[in-house]
């Protein structure tokens, strides 16, 4: 809901800056009675414009965005702060009060005198779809750069930028090619000489920014229940294996990797060695790695029943169509590779890859439904994709939090999401539904404690004393939840502790899922 209703406010917005004094002379720029000449040129303006107001729109609102994940946002407080602007920015809209504050600049004229038109409606585009570098003819620009900043996701930033860059360019380049028609020129001589058009324009903003003021502060008034629920009621998670990693589930089976030691299997008499590392399990099959290999077999008696390239090394994810497994690049980056289960002879196929500094988490599978996610410096995301159809969906995006680590269960997603406030185990109903926090503990980083050696903190203000900060790791310890695994009635997740000066520690939590 909150990118659908930034997006169209963003449309809405981009549209009623087609009012201002550049948005008319764009319209007689690329006319072809105008500086284009002819139609052709028109046309070919016409797309050179839409895609420099896409460029500047993308690089203003994505840019915000992400200047506001390198100042931390995303918290309550910011949440808060940006839905009031985006109220009071509404009210404005309403009540057609004068925009203030406002860049009282146009576009440089001498750009279409001295430029190829196409060249010079690139640059136009960019300056228009820049935003803050013409006229600003509604305060739901202003409420975009504070929304951006506040939410913090580079994605969603580029997202509303080119809401803005369309919203900037759909009104000139349908009106241009046509203005020398009778039909152009009326609806041109309209949008100068009718006032009601933008009064109209700027009420619709005042909508889009009610609706979007309601969707910021809707997602944290959700995710508050879940958290203080898990506080107060959440079973404490019980340790079922030391020293391990990477946990796998599935009808009953439960299988984990040690590091630097073969992976092991949970068997009636205890855990039972496998003949190699990372193993993953689905109904009736275990999987391990041999070198650049897969084998399968029988969970209760490890007999071999099939062995498959699996070429990169990488974690391995099972169902019992497919088998999936994480490789590195060449070059920096991850690739994710599956091959279906029925045919061992056919070619991996890559679903994803990333470059450089942005990596993919170790896969889960379920049936066909295939998920991973992404993480790096532009956020994170957990992606979905049907490999029986092809059909690929975002399952979640990290606004102002990292989420990571999926597991899958049929008709539920099981995931990490961190913040510098905390770090939780959260599971999610694919088919819509409530979103609990299963298991919570402290975030990676260890803030401070809220004041100076030998003072307090300052109680001016507060009833009953200031408000308790959010709990902290002891000194020297750094706790990290990771890799995770679904079964029927019970969630695992990997806890990596860091203790300095000492050896850093993992365990395998189990965690009802009530």
């Amino acid at each position: 809901m909150l990118s659908t209703a930034l997006f169209t406010l963003a449309v809405v917005a981009g549209v009623t800056g087609a009012w201002s004094p550049c948005g008319f002379s764009m319209v007689e720029t690329l006319a072809p009675h105008g500086y284009a000449g002819r139609l052709r040129t028109t046309l070919a303006a016409c797309a050179t414009f839409a895609a420099g107001a896409l460029a500047g729109g993308v690089v203003t609102f994505g840019g915000l965005a992400a200047a506001g994940a390198a100042l931390g946002a995303g918290g309550g407080a910011a949440l808060a702060v940006a839905a009031a602007v985006a109220l009071a920015a509404a009210l404005g809209e309403a009540r057609g009060v004068r925009i203030v504050p406002q860049v009282r600049r146009q576009v440089p004229e001498s750009w279409r005198r001295v430029l190829p038109v196409p060249l010079a409606a690139a640059g136009y585009g960019v300056l228009l779809g820049l935003g803050f570098t013409t006229f600003i003819l509604s305060f739901a620009v202003w409420a975009l750069a504070a929304l951006c900043v506040a939410l913090g996701d580079p994605a969603l930033g580029a997202l509303v930028g080119l809401g803005f860059g369309a919203g900037r360019a759909l009104p000139v380049i349908a009106l241009a090619p046509a203005a020398d028609t009778e039909a152009g020129a009326r609806v041109a001589a309209a949008m100068a000489e009718r006032p009601v058009i933008l009064r109209a324009l700027r009420a619709i903003d005042a909508a889009a920014l009610l609706v979007a003021a309601v969707a910021v502060t809707a997602a944290p008034a959700h995710a508050a229940p879940a958290v203080a629920g898990a506080a107060q009621a959440a079973p404490a998670p019980v340790v079922i294996a030391r020293g391990a990693t990477d946990p796998s589930a599935g009808a009953g089976l439960l299988a984990w990797s040690q590091p630097g030691s073969p992976g092991l299997i949970a068997g009636p008499s205890g855990p039972l060695a496998l003949p190699g590392r990372t193993p993953a399990v689905a109904p009736g099959t275990v999987a391990w790695r041999a070198g650049e290999r897969v084998v399968l077999a029988d969970p209760a008696t490890l007999t071999p029943r099939a062995v498959l390239d699996a070429p990169g090394g990488g974690p391995l994810a099972l169902s019992e169509r497919w088998l999936a497994w994480r490789a590195p690049r060449t070059g920096g980056g991850d690739r994710l590779l599956v091959r279906p289960l029925a045919d061992p002879a056919a070619s991996p196929v890559e679903i994803a890859a990333t470059r450089g500094r942005t990596q993919i988490g170790r896969p889960a599978l379920s049936g066909d439904l295939l998920a991973w996610h992404v993480a790096g410096p532009a956020g994170s995301r957990i992606e979905a994709a049907d490999l029986a159809t092809g059909a690929r969906r975002v399952l979640l995006r990290g606004t102002g939090a990292t989420v990571s680590q999926p597991a899958l269960a049929p008709g539920l997603l099981l995931y990490v999401r961190a913040t510098y406030r905390r770090q939780q185990l959260r599971l999610v109903p694919l088919g819509g539904g409530e979103e609990r926090a299963l298991y919570g503990t402290v975030p990676t980083g260890r803030r401070d404690a809220g004041r100076e050696a030998g003072r307090h903190r300052h109680r001016a203000g507060y009833r009953n004393g200031p408000p308790p900060l959010w709990p902290r790791s002891a000194a020297g310890v750094a706790t990290t939840l990771w890799s995770t695994a679904l079964d029927a009635g019970f969630a695992y997740v990997t806890r990596v502790v860091a203790r300095r000066g000492r050896p850093t520690s993992t365990a395998i939590l189990r965690v009802p899922v009530g």
